[in-house]
């Protein structure tokens, strides 16, 4: 008797110890990878197309960045005086600002955050060496408010910028919400208060939820870094309204019909309609950002009421004119469903009350 219990409790032991595993399995996110149990990169939900294994030219890409013409008119910018100005009427509302490019501050219940901030004249390792910046910042470093809190879409030299992040001060008081295994990063610069977030996480700061969403994109940093660090949306909640920060991200409709679905409709979205024009490499279409058509369609997906378009205007990172995104955005509104109103081109140093644009 003693022995066949004995047998029992053995098989159990051994049943339980092949399932535990089995459910442990089963409990891990499909964008992540593992080596030996440990995380070690991530990787897009299934359905996300790739480029296969045909290479990056290079040396075409130089060629044809060089055909970009990059005079900007006065009218897609303010100058520095008026940005500095109307920073100061707004120092006790609510806001949103486009600093350029896809770097946006915010102003919510005395909260300021910073979204991408990148206001260095070069993109590149240490900020040394890469795409120049021809369009000058809202703001220097030396020029922002007091910075509560910093977020950080992924870590691409365009949205996670050395120099800047270098330089702003108070570091060990602001708030760093980042991708899962980007936080060595920001710890290594002198930041100590670091959130580090997978998607469908939360960090709620004062009365601000942020929640990171699913993107659709990859990350590198370094020749042998290409996914090792996670890519992030977030949905900021304040107050009953909500504030998408799209970072970058290509589109699939599924995907973000079922985002829509499960986080009810939005107030206000920032997404990229820009970086999606790579047919003279021999790329028909963009899959890791949005065409100005994409961000349209990828805002009635989540259910924005109104959109900014961001993630234009500063670098050339691709090959279609710098001021067509504005325009291809604006002309095709109407036809995913926004007023012309709705789907909102900013110019750089711009600033509104949020109060106006939520209304």
């Amino acid at each position: 008797m003693n022995k066949f219990y004995t047998f029992k409790v053995i098989i159990i032991i051994l049943i339980i110890s092949y399932i535990l595993p089995l459910n442990s399995m089963e409990k891990k996110p499909y964008h992540h990878i593992y080596k030996n149990g440990k995380l070690v990169g991530f990787r897009n939900l299934p359905g996300v197309p790739t480029w296969g294994k045909k290479k990056w030219p290079w040396r075409k890409f130089s060629e044809e960045k060089k055909k970009i013409n990059t005079n900007v008119p006065s009218n897609y910018y303010f100058k520095k005086t008026e940005v500095l100005e109307n920073l100061e009427k707004v120092k006790n509302e609510d806001y949103i600002m486009w600093l350029g490019h896809n770097s946006w501050l915010l102003s919510i219940n005395k909260t300021t955050i910073l979204f991408d901030p990148v206001l260095g004249k070069k993109i590149g390792p240490m900020s040394l060496i890469g795409p120049t910046r021809y369009l000058e910042a809202a703001l220097s470093v030396a020029e922002l408010p007091k910075i509560d809190v910093i977020i950080i879409s992924h870590n691409h030299f365009d949205h996670t910028d050395y120099f800047t992040l270098k330089k702003i001060e108070s570091k060990k008081d602001i708030e760093v919400i980042v991708p899962l295994r980007l936080g060595n990063f920001f710890k290594k610069l002198g930041y100590s208060k670091i959130t580090e977030l997978d998607w469908g996480k939360s960090k709620t700061i004062k009365d601000i939820t942020i929640t990171s969403q699913i993107a659709i994109h990859w990350s590198k940093r370094s020749l042998f870094s290409a996914n090792d660090t996670l890519w992030c949306s977030y949905l900021l909640e304040s107050n009953g309204k909500k504030i998408w920060l799209g970072g970058d991200s290509g589109y699939i409709k599924n995907i973000f019909d079922d985002i829509g679905k499960k986080v009810g409709e939005i107030s206000l979205a920032v997404i990229g309609i820009g970086a999606y024009n790579f047919t003279a490499l021999g790329f028909e279409k963009t899959l890791m950002h949005t065409s100005p058509e994409e961000a349209l369609a990828l805002g009635k997906s989540i259910n924005a009421k109104k959109i900014i378009g961001s993630h234009f205007l500063g670098f050339v990172l691709s090959l279609e004119p710098v001021l067509e995104p504005a325009k291809r955005f604006k002309e095709n509104a109407e036809r995913f469903g926004y007023s012309k109103e709705d789907a909102i081109i900013f110019k750089i140093g711009e600033i509104r009350e949020l109060s106006k644009i939520l209304k």
